[in-house]
């Protein structure tokens, strides 16, 4: 028998992704990486065409309809969140997952999402969410919110 037992130690699980789990849009992620954020929103989603996107806008006070707060926010991503909201129910379910769930985060303001609530806007299933999103690869900038 050893004189030194090797120590009991408890590793803690990583928290697994479930349709419960909120995701949201790191913009850190787009500064991090060699893509553009504005090149791609222009050129995947034919915002081209869409003259008030050259506009500067600094900054865009928004009044959160719950709790009466105002905030600011950048210019263009007022221009982009108000761009997504109209976009009709029908694009997002013939868009990839990927880009549907962005759309569909950037139309909610970038306030984090369950896979679930992504799911039931886009058309399909929480646990093809759960596993394209989720996952290890970051796509788009989608993380899901894992400290919580």
């Amino acid at each position: 028998m050893a004189s030194n037992p090797r120590p009991k130690v408890k590793l803690k699980s990583p928290k697994r992704t479930t349709p419960d789990t909120r995701f949201y849009i790191d913009f850190g992620w787009w500064d991090r990486s060699n893509l553009d954020l504005k090149t791609y929103l222009l050129t995947r989603f034919a915002m081209g065409d869409e003259g008030s996107l050259e506009a500067e806008f600094d900054q865009v006070d928004l009044v959160d309809s719950n709790t009466g707060e105002v905030h600011q926010v950048d210019g263009f991503q007022y221009l982009i969140q108000a761009y997504f909201h109209r976009l009709p129910q029908d694009f997002v379910t013939h868009a990839s997952l990927v880009d549907a769930a962005f759309c569909v985060i950037l139309a909610n303001a970038n306030q984090p999402m369950s896979a679930a609530e992504i799911a039931t806007r886009i058309g399909r299933l929480p646990e093809v969410v759960v596993r394209t999103l989720g996952g290890t690869t970051i796509y788009q900038g989608i993380r899901p919110i894992l400290d919580e």
